[in-house]
């Protein structure tokens, strides 16, 4: 085999090994979890020291502290579960599994409440799960934090504690948890004893009741270790019950129906109580001999807890942890405020970017309209002066058809009347210097009827001469001109006004003409280039100073002077 080979050999080995390592410490986990689960806790403690815990994830590392604390509370090691509750806590709440981290909270405050004269706070622990429960609004989860709550008042205000009890005993009928039932009947019952309060048969009655309902479900449940520890704790405190009354027959006979019990959690802590308790009401009862046994028994327990040390181990453990926490919380408080920084310069960014967007867009719809307007207008304008241009034009087409008419008019008078006529008069004159002889009343005929051929011969004449002048040459100037301003104006837009001065003689036929385009053809300047709103034309030159101050006064108005 090549060496080659051997290599790829050992690796593939090596990650089998691997693999199949770290399956079976996930296995041994699983095992490790289900013995606690069952309360087996000496088969718990075999698995314990084979796990290997170098490949586990956080998640099961959060798991297996947890095992670990739970097994060290069994054992009344308080201090080491209070340590692995901690740290199970910490990786719990950094993968965010709140359920969890929950449970141990009020896992670590039921701690906390079970040790004598604890000097570390609880409160902050009920507090995180306090918040829990009002999120969830599950009856099991406020049954279990009533029933913390409740035994946080016991020592200080016991009345308070039998509050709590009650709304726990109200949530747990929710879930017809009946072995709960029996846990809250029980702390019931312990707080009726205590001597601020002193209802001892109050006390007996609900623990009694409580004895009946576990010995109903003892046959079913699948829990017998846990209904094991409880009637040992019932027939303990009726016992204590007993003792506050006096009755240490019967004390003593609860005590020893809970001492053959056995038990298979919190041996250490339950056997150190009970027996101080047997040992006093013996002592009670002047059996001193029997007293000093429970006692001496009593002691041994006691410094296997080592209590003193425990509490100060806790302690230690608290303020490390608070530190940490307080660590923490500093760091989450600063990057909470950086982020909030941030978001108040981004918030402030978008503002000043919306505004500037805002203002932007105000404009361009400002400007967009102001184009519109001035769009309008100028339509308007191009509509106006395309109107103008039209009226001249019809203007135009209507003088250019008079002047047409008038010199058709003109040389037809001229080319076939005048003709017509001017041989009528040839005739009539031959006619004439034929009969030589006449009388004298034929005479005067002739010589009147040559008279009235003449006169319209010359009329026709006169029509043919004026055939370039149209209205001018029949009317004059002053009328001419009148007309064409009435024809110009445009009503409420533009007026023309003709304003005649000493204009009283008819001036030369051709001059009237050239002066009447001259006119026109200042009219149709204004029209088409000025925005006036009034013409005035005068016709003489004794006004002409005031012609010159009234182009210099009025904008809108265009005063056609021209001296006649």
């Amino acid at each position: 085999m090549s060496l080659k080979k051997i290599k790829i050999w050992l690796l593939q080995a090596t990650l089998l090994l691997s693999v199949a390592l770290v399956y079976s410490q996930s296995s041994a986990l699983k095992t490790l979890e289900k013995h606690n689960k069952n309360q087996d806790f000496k088969k718990a403690k075999s698995i314990v020291d084979k796990i290997n815990t170098i490949k586990f994830n956080t998640t099961e590392l959060a798991q297996y502290n947890y095992a670990l604390a739970t097994i060290m509370l069994q054992d009344n090691r308080d201090d080491l579960a209070y340590n692995h509750f901690i740290e199970s806590k910490k990786l719990y709440r950094s993968i965010d599994s709140t359920d969890k981290v929950a449970k141990i909270n009020i896992e670590i405050a039921s701690l906390l409440l079970a040790i004598n004269r604890n000097n570390v706070d609880y409160k902050n622990f009920l507090k995180e799960y306090n918040d829990y429960a009002k999120q969830k609004k599950d009856p099991e989860i406020l049954t279990e934090f009533y029933i913390q709550i409740g035994k946080s008042f016991y020592d200080t205000i016991p009345k308070i504690s039998l509050d709590y009890f009650r709304k726990a005993e109200k949530e747990n009928l929710k879930t017809n948890d009946k072995l709960t039932h029996v846990r809250i009947l029980q702390n019931m019952g312990a707080t009726f004893s205590h001597d601020k309060i002193k209802k001892t048969d109050s006390a007996l009655y609900v623990l009694k009741k409580a004895i009946i309902i576990l010995k109903k479900i003892e046959s079913t449940s699948s829990n017998q270790k846990k209904i094991t520890e409880y009637f040992f704790n019932l027939y303990t405190n009726i016992g204590r019950a007993y003792s506050k009354k006096k009755e240490h027959e019967n004390a003593i006979y609860y005590y020893q129906k809970a001492d053959s019990i056995p038990l298979k959690g919190f041996l250490n802590k339950n056997k150190e109580t009970l027996y101080s308790y047997i040992s006093e009401s013996y002592k009670e009862k002047g059996d001193y001999k029997k007293a000093l046994i429970y006692l001496d028994k009593q002691k041994v327990y006691e410094q296997i807890i080592n209590e003193k040390e425990q509490k100060i181990a806790i302690k230690d453990i608290d303020t490390k942890y608070n530190t940490e926490e307080t660590k923490l919380q500093n760091l989450t408080l600063k990057t909470k405020l950086q982020t909030n920084k941030t978001i108040l310069f981004i918030g402030l960014a978008l503002l000043l970017i919306i505004a500037t967007i805002g203002i932007l867009a105000y404009k361009n719809v400002s400007k967009k309209k102001t184009i519109a307007e001035q769009e309008k207008l100028i339509q308007t304008q191009r509509l106006e002066t395309s109107l103008k241009e039209q009226e001249l034009h019809e203007i135009d087409i209507m003088l250019e058809s008079q002047e047409k008419e008038r010199q058709r008019i003109a040389n037809e008078l001229h080319d076939n009347l005048g003709s017509l006529l001017a041989t009528l008069k040839f005739n009539f004159q031959n006619l004439k210097r034929q009969k030589e002889v006449l009388e004298d009343k034929e005479n005067q005929l002739f010589e009147k009827t040559d008279a009235l051929i003449d006169e319209a011969y010359q009329e026709v004449r006169n029509i043919s001469h004026l055939k370039n002048l149209g209205v001018i040459g029949s009317h004059g100037l002053e009328i001419a001109v009148k007309k064409m301003a009435e024809k110009m104006s445009i009503l409420k837009k533009l007026t023309i006004n003709v304003i005649p001065f000493g204009l009283n003689e008819r001036l030369d036929n051709q001059k009237e003409l050239t002066i009447f385009r001259m006119i026109q053809e200042l009219c149709t300047n204004i029209i088409k280039h000025s925005q006036a709103t009034e013409v005035n034309i005068f016709s003489h030159n004794i006004i002409k100073p005031i012609l010159i101050l009234l182009l210099k006064i009025m904008g809108k108005d265009l005063i056609l002077k021209k001296l006649l």
